[in-house]
């Protein structure tokens, strides 16, 4: 066999042309960069967090998830994990903790199981170092097309001088040299593949904060935060609580404070996000929470009018579902009495079962930002 050619590339600069030569391909045009990013796609989320993140997770892009334990971290990144699995991405899990269990998997709406990839301690393997995991997603990161890494937790891994020997004091740390290391290693790799690099990490110190800095920082050192596309922090709102007739505690809000460097997205904003236990984020508990907000959703006492539906009646979608009930459509009175609901947890079950007028609401709800 011949030897195989490689093109070679022109250039109108003598200066480009000759550092080119000596070092690589390594210099483009601002317009050749600005059309490769534009192929660079976003994995929704949720209505609430994908307004804060300016659309969602974008291809390229390392996202960290900070925050205290048991406020929704897994939970978020498993329900984004679904999305990306609905856009042909291969999902990845490294389960550094070794606390998973089947209400993690099977508690996320949308989420096939079957096609995602655990990495973890086995019975043949118990002890996997932080340099093992890093290696891993290191050669992930570098071969593997369509990716959605989810590492869970970097706060756990441990190296393996910490691992070799007795337990003792006066051991000097070295997750955060090898993190450091790792993310300068792979950063050039998540943006050429298209990959979204999810790392979970918890707080540890609460710093006294300020409007551009969080009051808690992550355990295993501040090359996370640099090295982030977009850090998302969270911290836990409150029980969610319903009627008693509809089954009481049904979740949580968590609130998140979000810092991305994303086109579309703000430096610094917040999203609360309603978490319900069995599903993940209910994304019509969030958009009925957004669309009330702005007047989209008219509350009046107990009762909540869909307002934005009853408005656009004549649009074909919400047409055929007054005709299926049966309502007069020349009625105004009757149109929005379709629309009204007691409560809000009336409201986002109607939502939920109907996800058509519901990606209606949410369509009405984008054109504001």
């Amino acid at each position: 066999m011949g030897k195989k050619k490689t093109s070679k590339t022109e250039y109108d600069d003598p200066t480009v042309a000759t550092l080119c030569k000596k070092y690589g391909n390594v210099i483009e045009s601002g317009t050749k960069v600005l059309e490769s990013l534009e192929t660079y796609e976003t994995i929704s989320v949720s209505p609430a967090l994908d307004m804060a993140l300016g659309g969602g997770l974008r291809e390229g892009q390392v996202v960290v998830m900070t925050g205290d334990p048991k406020t929704g971290k897994t939970t978020t990144a498993l329900y984004a994990a679904a999305k990306a699995q609905a856009k042909g991405k291969k999902v990845y899990y490294l389960n550094t903790e070794g606390r998973l269990t089947k209400q993690n998997f099977r508690g996320i709406k949308g989420l096939d199981v079957d096609a995602i990839q655990i990495v973890q301690a086995t019975d043949d393997t118990p002890i996997v170092s932080a340099e093992t995991y890093l290696n891993i997603m290191e050669r992930l990161l570098k071969e593997e097309e369509n990716l959605f890494l989810i590492c869970d937790s970097t706060s756990n891994m441990v190296p393996q001088d910490e691992i070799d020997g007795e337990i003792r004091t006066g051991v000097r740390n070295a997750l955060p040299r090898l993190l450091s290391m790792f993310f300068k290693r792979i950063s050039g790799d998540v943006s050429r593949m298209k990959a979204i690099a999810v790392f979970i990490t918890h707080n540890i110190a609460n710093t006294g904060g300020s409007r551009f800095a969080p009051s808690k920082m992550a355990d295993c050192g501040n090359m996370l935060q640099f090295q982030a596309g977009t850090n998302m922090i969270i911290t836990h709102r409150g029980k969610w609580e319903v009627p008693k007739e509809s089954g009481n505690h049904v979740g949580q809000v968590a609130n998140w404070v979000i810092k991305t460097s994303a086109a579309g997205g703000t430096p610094m904003s917040t999203a609360a996000s309603w978490i319900r236990y069995g599903v993940g984020i209910d994304e019509s508990q969030e958009i009925a929470q957004i669309a009330t907000d702005f007047a989209l959703i008219q509350a009046k006492g107990a009762w909540d009018t869909v307002s934005c539906l009853v408005d656009n009646k004549d649009n074909p979608i919400i047409k055929k579902y007054l005709v299926d009930k049966e309502v007069n459509f020349d009625d105004l009175e009757a149109v929005s009495k379709a629309f009204k609901f007691q409560g809000m947890e009336k409201l986002v079950a109607f939502l939920n079962s109907n996800e058509d007028l519901r990606d209606i609401v949410i369509e009405e709800v984008s054109e504001l930002f």
